[in-house]
């Protein structure tokens, strides 16, 4: 049986993974609104759990990577959901790896 596993590549060493049964348009599609949700519920974490003093100028900051992970994923979605790959440097992009599981 095969899998597939989409990642996000958001840096050096931060990846989003999630398996799928399937690697069709569908599957690609549900998996860049999963990155975008996810992006959207970190900010939204930060803005309820953030306690330091500088929380004003550290929102200001994530707001700002919020803003650029969402640009990121735009500019490479339609590229990704046609064709399973695409990439916006050589630290960030999106694939498909495909996997072999053993049935026995």
């Amino acid at each position: 049986m095969k899998i597939y596993e989409m990642i996000f590549c958001k840096g050096s060493y931060e990846q989003t993974r999630l398996f799928y049964t399937v690697n069709n348009k569908t599957s690609r599609e549900h998996f860049i609104d999963h990155i975008r949700l996810e992006l959207d519920t970190e900010l939204h974490d930060f803005k309820l759990t953030c306690t330091s003093d500088s929380k004003a100028d550290l929102l200001c900051l994530f707001e700002q990577i919020h803003h650029e992970s969402f640009l990121h994923v735009n500019a490479m979605a339609d590229v990704f959901i046609e064709s399973s790959t695409a990439s916006f440097d050589q630290y960030i992009s999106l694939n498909v790896e495909e996997h072999n599981v053993l049935d026995i």
